[in-house]
């Protein structure tokens, strides 16, 4: 989770707590915005599919009020969770009236399937409200 050889800013950030605390406060964050964890992943893999499929396009889920753009990187990078996934490079930029986010797709494989935000400071760290507010706004 340190950075190194797998991610060279690591995924931890500046975060002191463990990462048993991390996933636990993000979950309960998740939970107080009464967005599960199953419906979040599902409409973040929408997104990436949606970014996947064209150069930059607005996403049908949201009658067109997201926008969202797939920059593609080389190779992939394995999940750091060691559960075999490895993920292509790359990262969707989507645009939703005021609010701008940033995923990459081991970004949002971390989310789905670990429950895991990212630590407090880490690049592509997103707060769980933060995505709540985007699955409000396009998602359910």
């Amino acid at each position: 989770m340190a950075p190194g050889v797998l991610a060279q800013d690591g995924f931890l950030g500046h975060d002191q707590r463990s990462l048993q605390e991390i996933v636990a406060e993000d979950l309960a964050e998740l939970a107080a915005a009464e967005v599960s964890l199953a419906e979040l992943g599902e409409f973040l893999d929408r997104i990436h599919q949606t970014a996947d499929a064209g150069l930059e396009t607005t996403c049908p889920m949201c009658d067109g009020a997201l926008s969202v753009r797939l920059a593609e990187g080389m190779g992939r990078i394995p999940c750091p969770f060691a559960c075999g996934f490895r993920a292509h490079k790359g990262i969707v930029h989507v645009q939703a009236g005021s609010l701008s986010h940033r995923l990459t797709p081991l970004q949002i494989h971390l989310i789905k399937e670990h429950g895991f935000f990212q630590g407090r400071g880490a690049p592509f760290r997103l707060s769980p409200r933060q995505l709540a507010e985007l699955y409000r706004k396009c998602g359910s």
